[in-house]
């Protein structure tokens, strides 16, 4: 990590906690991390394309949200290998079940019920290393863990994020990961108690576990190869040229239909919201034709957070409008 400025003008204490890095992954042209694998292909190649005089400088705030996922991440590891029987005899487990616990072991003997805690392995295919370091593997299954915004949960749309991720890494530690499913843990970082009843989709807990079924590791190594192949077929294309990063990448919010009762006043707040075009309508029809009905396009939230997007014309589409 180079230079981070700190605008916002946070404290000495906090600020070394945000300042540190303890990613321990270093890529080159030929290591690729699993999470990189997943991002779009133009969005790995105009990374490695940026220069020094195009890279945002970072802000101590920029990493408020990541360091927060880094501290739980590392709060979770060392429960477990500090603290984990313990913990399960106040869960009521019997102490035969807790004397089976090995953590991280080297070879795994019938009977034990192995708990392997943030190893990273890698795995060579065409010439490339693909690295993955996973967060907890209990008894087979893989579980990962998610610091997030509710929205994340309401919104659905990194299912197959969650797939490729876990059965990639499932692809590089095959004798550890052996169940075909990944469980999602959500720690959700604005959950209100109150949303519940109003909303059914609304996540009933701030914790929550969401089970994904993986690829076979026939499909994982097909799907890998796919993605290389397209980072090698595209790697010396302008941008100009490159693929556009796809609709679901690009965390797009909802479109939704205003309904404004005077159609003189809709610079303010609109008499009701509508996700659904025919509804909107219909409900303007309810109230005899009177009003107007305004789209709201969704708007695109990804490249805010993309590092190449100084360099990404694709981005202008949507950030200039």
């Amino acid at each position: 990590m180079g230079q981070i400025t700190n605008i916002t003008g946070i404290g000495l204490p906090m600020a070394v906690w945000l300042a540190s890095d303890g990613y321990d992954f270093t890529p080159d042209n030929r290591s690729i991390s699993a999470t990189s694998l997943l991002k779009p292909v133009r969005q790995i190649l105009l990374k490695e394309r940026l220069t020094e005089k195009v890279q945002k400088t970072p802000d101590l705030s920029d990493y408020i949200a990541s360091r927060l996922g880094h501290s739980i991440h590392d709060g979770i590891e060392q429960s477990w290998k500090t603290s984990y029987q313990d913990a399960m005899q106040k869960l009521g487990y019997p102490q035969q079940v807790i004397d089976r616990v090995k953590i991280n072991p080297e070879t795994v003997e019938d009977g034990d019920l192995p708990v392997y805690l943030e190893l990273r392995g890698s795995r060579e295919i065409m010439g490339y290393i693909i690295s993955g370091k996973f967060d907890i593997v209990v008894d087979g299954e893989l579980n990962d863990f998610k610091t997030t915004s509710v929205y994340t949960w309401l919104n659905g749309s990194k299912e197959e994020d969650y797939c490729l991720q876990g059965s990639i890494y499932r692809w590089i530690h095959p004798e550890k990961i052996t169940s075909d499913y990944i469980t999602i843990n959500f720690i959700f970082t604005d959950w209100q108690r109150g949303m519940v009843k109003a909303n059914p989709n609304y996540p009933s807990q701030r914790v929550k576990e969401h089970r994904v079924q993986l690829m076979s590791l026939e499909e994982t190594e097909k799907w890998i190869k796919e993605r290389i192949r397209s980072l090698e077929m595209n790697a010396d294309k302008p941008e100009s040229e490159l693929p556009f990063c796809p609709e679901e990448a690009l965390w797009r919010s909802e479109t939704v239909w205003k309904y404004f009762s005077n159609p003189n006043k809709t610079d303010g707040r609109s008499t009701k919201n509508f996700t659904d075009k025919a509804q909107a309508y219909r409900f303007m029809q309810d109230k005899g034709g009177k009003g107007v009905v305004i789209e709201v396009p969704g708007v695109v939230k990804a490249c805010g957070y993309c590092d190449a997007a100084p360099i990404c014309t694709q981005q202008e589409l949507y950030t200039h409008d």
